[in-house]
């Protein structure tokens, strides 16, 4: 056995000994519902440290739940590193800058088990005092602003992110971060004094020897390939620090939790800072005197750090910061979703086992009788068996709709299943979006061959298909960019960092030319090869005349009917779903979320076929659109909803663009909706209105 295979094994038992810790989330952790109680998350490593050794804290963007909108960190009067601002460049991803995450150095730096009292943050040439220099009018007013929408600042330590929650305690949920001050009457104040505490768990050393042999086969597997030997620093295994078995007798550690208490004290400049303990509350008149936000104020800039020990594992440690509530809602709404599935799975096999068979049983007695007393009774599917299969108006359209929700269902659904099974963990932020972009590039292939193959069935011919490929390619993401396009405009005026930089505006549409397009027209070329299989029956010259529908059968109480269904199985989650992405909670119940986009995608097949029995029983044959338009109708719901949701919830959005961004993500979000359950609806008509015309051919 070569080295290049040995490495490969001991990789592979790298990769089982941390399952074998936590295991595979697939439910998460719903208020103490779930099958496992820790998880591996694909990505990260654990990192141990000794005593004494550096860890440097990170900060992230400034985010409020009151304005969407998030902000650099050093936008606004912050200390920053001596050795100045650096990006983490381990964390840039396309779906980190599409979310604005920003993530720096910062002056906050911890040594592993010291505790420290009153450490100055403002240090260095820059800084004399031991303090930020005096706010400048823009500067108050801007932090004032901050603290009036409740900005909260984001910290990371070892990928931990900060919370002012007790870990150890359980919490229902955990929000990251805290507050960049606070108000009291017309004053406002900075929490200038952070008290950092660390939990940490005690390891034994294993996950360094194993990243030690790793990197000793890494360099043996080199030298066989290279026919030379490399010098292997088997003592430098964790950030760039030496540490390795030759030094047995040293403790290690492992960071499983990273809290703060966040309070504002003001000191003076240029003095010994003493050890002033926060207060618990902001009104405490026995507390310390809190640091006023004014022009000319110098803030100090001060930290705390303590050590405690836990019996949090690592494999365990973002239980905590994943864990939501109403673990029993989630099972009840499922279980709500799966009666309903049941029920309709009833009425479609009632439809298709006897009423479409007693239909074809009364038709064939007719033409066998002749009796002309028994004309009266020819009505109902059967009646637009000559028009059912006539090519719809702007078939074009629709097979580019049908094509764009393929695509859309077709890399969502693959992206869920990568995050049911822990492989878009948050521990690697941006990791799910970015996966879902490359996804969705690369499923352009089933929008060129859905949308092809569409248009050929309808128009009985595939001229014309490089057209269909072209407009399918750009429909979706045209409309897309060119919402999120006029978004970043106002986002780049208020100076957010949530606008997207032009450099990764122009790569997004290099990719969609270079890789989207050409994939989209491989698609479309594999379609037109295909053979256009005949329909079940002829369609008459002359198209027939549709009767006025009865009030049942009427195509806008269809329309609101086949959205209600789908609708009732995910309101739930989508609340849940809603407030994460809205409020700055995590969101990482992706096994719930599977189950109901599974039953969901069900229901939509069931209501699409009914409704097109019902619509074909009352001799309307134009079922080509409105099949698209009954799945695609819980947009609708999830739009009335998102407006609910807006005055109920986020009715402390402050300001016009806040709310515009809201409405304009939340249309996006709705309309992506619709052409995916569309596209379901369409087949799933598609499907039954050919079977059972083929049925009725046979008999």
């Amino acid at each position: 056995m070569g080295a290049l295979d040995v490495q490969r094994l001991m990789r592979l038992s790298v990769v089982i000994y941390v399952l074998l810790l936590g295991g595979v989330p697939f439910f998460g952790n719903t208020d103490g519902v779930g099958f496992v109680d820790g998880y591996y998350l694909p990505g990260t490593y654990p990192q141990e440290f000794k005593e004494g050794q550096t860890l440097q804290v990170e900060v992230n963007s400034l985010v409020s739940s009151d304005t969407e909108m998030p902000y650099d960190y050093y936008s606004m009067p912050f200390c920053k590193p001596g050795e100045g601002v650096k990006k983490s460049s381990g964390s840039i991803n396309p779906g980190t800058i599409l979310l604005g995450i920003r993530i720096e150095n910062s002056p906050y730096k911890l040594s592993m088990m010291e505790e420290k009292h009153a450490v100055p943050v403002c240090r260095g040439k820059q800084y004399p005092n031991g303090a930020y220099t005096p706010l400048s009018k823009v500067e108050a007013k801007l932090l004032k602003w901050k603290i009036k929408e409740e900005y909260r600042v984001r910290m990371i330590l070892d990928n931990l992110p900060i919370t002012t929650y007790d870990l150890e305690k359980q919490p229902d949920s955990v929000r990251p971060g805290f507050e960049v001050g606070f108000k009291v009457k017309d004053r406002y104040y900075v929490n200038n004094h952070l008290m950092f505490k660390v939990l940490v768990h005690e390891s034994n050393g294993q996950y360094a020897r194993l990243r030690q042999r790793e990197a000793e086969l890494e360099a043996a597997a080199a030298a066989e390939t290279t026919g030379r030997k490399l010098k292997v620093d088997v003592g430098r295994t964790l950030r760039g620090d030496e540490m390795g078995p030759e030094f047995p007798e040293d403790k290690l550690y492992m960071v499983v939790g990273f809290e703060v208490v966040a309070c504002s004290i003001q000191r003076k400049p240029g003095t010994e800072f003493k050890n002033v303990p926060c207060s618990s509350t902001p009104n405490d008149v026995s507390g310390p005197t809190p640091q006023e936000v004014k022009e000319g104020a110098e803030i100090v800039y001060t930290y705390d750090v303590y050590w405690e020990t836990s019996d949090i594992t690592w494999a365990s440690r973002w239980d905590a910061y994943l864990k939501m509530p109403g673990g029993r809602v989630h099972w009840f709404s499922i279980m709500n979703s799966l009666m309903v599935v049941i029920v309709m799975s009833c009425i479609v096999a009632m439809i298709m086992m006897r009423t479409i068979r007693r239909d074809l049983q009364k038709y064939e007695q007719l033409l066998v009788d002749g009796s002309p007393g028994n004309e009266m009774e020819e009505s109902g599917w059967k009646m637009v068996s000559g028009d059912v299969f006539r090519a719809p108006e702007k078939s074009l359209s629709l097979a580019m709709h049908v094509g764009s929700g393929v695509q859309i269902i077709a890399s969502g659904t693959i992206t869920l299943i990568f995050a049911t099974f822990g492989f878009l963990s948050p521990a690697s932020r941006g990791s799910l979006l970015t996966a879902a972009l490359i996804l969705y590039l690369l499923m352009s292939v089933a929008a060129g061959f859905a949308s092809v193959w569409i248009w050929g069935a309808m128009n009985r011919s595939h001229d014309g298909w490089h057209k269909v490929c072209w407009r399918t390619a750009c429909f979706f993401p045209g409309v897309t960019v060119a919402v999120m396009s006029l978004l970043n405009l106002f986002l780049w005026a208020t100076g957010s960092s949530g606008a997207v930089p032009l450099g990764f505006f122009f790569s997004v549409l290099f990719l969609w030319l270079l890789i989207s397009i050409p994939l989209a027209f491989l698609g479309g070329a594999l379609a037109s090869r295909r053979e256009i299989l005949p329909f079940p029956t002829r369609t008459n010259q002359i198209p027939r005349h549709i009767p006025a529908p009865h009030w049942a059968s009427h195509p806008i109480v269809l329309f609101l009917a086949a959205g209600s269904l789908p609708f009732g199985t995910i309101f739930v989650e989508l609340y849940f779903a809603m407030t994460s992405i809205w409020q700055g909670y995590f969101y990482y119940i992706f096994g719930f979320l599977f189950l109901v986009a599974f039953l969901t995608i069900i229901i939509t097949v069931e209501v699409s076929i009914v409704c097109t029995y019902v619509q074909l029983c009352a001799e309307d044959y134009h079922w080509w659109w409105r099949s698209f338009y009954r799945g695609g109708s819980i947009a609708i719901y999830i739009f009335l909803y998102s407006i609910g949701f807006l005055f109920n919830t986020l009715h402390n959005l402050s300001g016009v663009l806040p709310v515009i961004l809201y409405l304009s993500y939340t249309c996006l979000m709705a309309w992506c909706l619709s052409l995916a359950m569309g596209a379901i609806g369409f087949l799933a008509s598609y499907i039954f209105t050919v079977k059972i015309f083929e049925s009725v051919k046979a008999d």
